[in-house]
């Protein structure tokens, strides 16, 4: 989550380094810290319906995403230019949704932003940079903070929907039946011989010769229960090799392959896995079916409300991008040295 700070702008360097903070990131914060020392005047990013994004905001907004998302290296820089534009289209929406949220009478919570800041002056209490700016700092944090509890509560009221009727439930579930199909499955039976995947080749061909004596056994009408007691090392050998039912997909590619070439009762040859080799029994087969309707109406009702409130708040954020006078400086989506080599080492 980016976070717009929606301060008077005289406070806004100060209000940078509460973003810092609330991106969980104390090097965001020293370097945010900096520009407040050395910014006479901070140059816009974006002025949406008359209300100014700097452009210290959409950078250090850049930094913190990029310490959260990229956390096991730099950002590639294939990526860099679309995730400038996710962070800004997140800004831009954030000035939307409050002016929104704040059309519709919605108040914060005071309970839930009180509680945030006592957790953030507990976690930076001992901190030198907090202790020197603690009442600045809690300043910039309340109001983000009282911000996303207006994004809180405006995202609930918008999703706030009732529960459809039968007959709404009933066309949604005609319309995703994928959604109220049991996929087909399969009762399995398995004997897997165990073999290290570093082991040498002999030691897979030795196991590889054992399976296919097995398999002779097997065919010669050997109980597969029992043979998988004895061989297996499998958790399923203590059950005779029964897996239970099993969705297509949950094995791996060569032994599904197997299976789905197979009839009910017949053993496949030798398969060889990443765990050893495998000899796979298929006991039963279920196609796929419609579950009826009045088995999952609860469950189709629910779907649909879901989707409708999904729906509903996408709807809303559309409607204001729509409505919305957006003057974006592009300038700020050049590529620049520091967004590049960010040290994540640390953050």
């Amino acid at each position: 989550m980016f976070f717009k700070l929606n301060a008077t702008r005289k406070q806004s360097l100060i209000n940078i380094v509460a973003l810092a903070l609330l991106c969980g990131s104390t090097v965001q914060a020293a370097e945010a810290a900096s520009e407040v020392q050395q910014a006479t005047k901070a140059k816009y990013f974006a002025i949406v319906n008359g209300e100014t994004i700097t452009l210290n905001e959409f950078q250090s907004a850049v930094r913190a995403g990029i310490r959260k998302r990229f956390y096991h290296g730099k950002v590639p820089p294939e990526e860099l230019a679309a995730f400038k534009k996710e962070v800004s289209q997140t800004l831009i929406d954030r000035v939307l949704l409050v002016k929104e949220a704040k059309r519709q009478k919605i108040v914060p919570d005071a309970k839930f932003v009180n509680e945030q800041l006592g957790l953030y002056e507990k976690r930076y209490e001992k901190q030198a940079f907090w202790k020197n700016h603690k009442d600045q700092m809690l300043t910039g944090l309340k109001v983000s903070l009282e911000e996303e509890s207006l994004l809180i509560e405006l995202e609930k009221k918008t999703k706030l929907i009732d529960m459809p009727s039968q007959d709404a439930a009933n066309k949604y579930y005609l319309s995703h039946q994928s959604l109220f199909t049991t996929p087909k499955k399969m009762r399995v039976s398995l004997i897997l011989l165990k073999v290290a995947p570093s082991s040498p080749a002999d030691v897979w061909e030795a196991a590889k010769q054992e399976a296919e004596q097995v398999i002779e056994r097997l065919k010669k009408g050997t109980d597969f229960s029992q043979l998988a007691r004895i061989h297996s090392g499998d958790n399923s050998a203590s059950k005779g090799g029964d897996m239970g039912f099993i969705h297509e997909g949950m094995l791996a590619p060569p032994a599904q392959k197997a299976l789905n070439e197979m009839s009910e009762g017949e053993i496949s040859s030798a398969i060889m896995l990443l765990q050893g080799i495998a000899i796979l029994r298929l006991e039963e087969r279920q196609e796929s079916t419609l579950n009826p309707f009045d088995m999952v109406a609860e469950r189709a009702a629910k779907l649909l409300q879901r989707q409708t409130a999904k729906d509903s708040w996408s709807g809303l954020i559309e409607k204001l991008r729509q409505n919305a006078s957006v003057d974006v400086n592009t300038a700020a989506f050049e590529s620049d040295d520091k967004d590049k080599q960010v040290d994540l080492v640390g953050s």
